[in-house]
């Protein structure tokens, strides 16, 4: 392993129906509408904290700091299609968290105040708990794409339990991102 990785922090979605289901929304986008890259199922996760390239003794560091959090498991409910910046000039395709969505958020909260003992700055941005789903390329048609999105607003998703965080190294390769879990807390 070299002295640095590509690295953050994610919830992820290892149910295989679920997984399954998100396939499922990932074929109702309108790729008629946009040139889409569709995220792999296998790599779909909540991402916590991105780090972008960290050295393996921060990644050691950053373990150590959140070692002090204990997850209370909780299930969360995954309903609905959303985008960034906006459903009107969408970058990123995702899906969201409902239900209990506010714990997700509070548990970010708290991996951002531990990291600030080891000198890293909170976030900035708000917080929406969410799992990338596709990246738009291009758009082809920008109100054909605005109904899609519309259309997957409240589409549900499934339930899932929430009981860890784990770190990923991520390798890009010309055919997508290479996941592999560093440790899990």
């Amino acid at each position: 392993m070299s002295a640095f990785v590509r690295a953050f922090l994610s919830i992820d979605i290892e149910d295989h129906v679920l997984l399954s289901r998100v396939f499922q929304i990932q074929q109702k986008l309108d790729i008629q509408a946009a040139k889409m890259k569709m995220v792999e199922p296998d790599n779909i996760h909540f991402t916590m904290r991105f780090f972008g390239d960290v050295s393996i003794t921060s990644i050691n560091q950053i373990r150590d700091c959140l070692k002090e959090i204990k997850i209370t498991p909780f299930e969360i409910k995954i309903v609905g299609v959303g985008a960034f910046p906006n459903r009107r000039k969408p970058r990123v395709i995702w899906i969201g968290a409902t239900d209990n969505s506010q714990l997700v958020i509070d548990l970010k909260l708290r991996v951002d105040e531990l990291l600030t003992r080891i000198g890293y700055k909170t976030e900035k941005e708000k917080f929406t708990p969410h799992a990338t789903i596709a990246r738009v390329r291009s758009i082809k048609d920008s109100n054909r794409l605005l109904g899609n999105l519309e259309e997957l607003a409240n589409e549900p998703v499934g339930d899932m339990t929430v009981s860890s965080i784990s770190m990923k190294k991520s390798t890009l390769t010309p055919s997508g991102p290479i996941y592999e879990t560093l440790w899990i807390i």
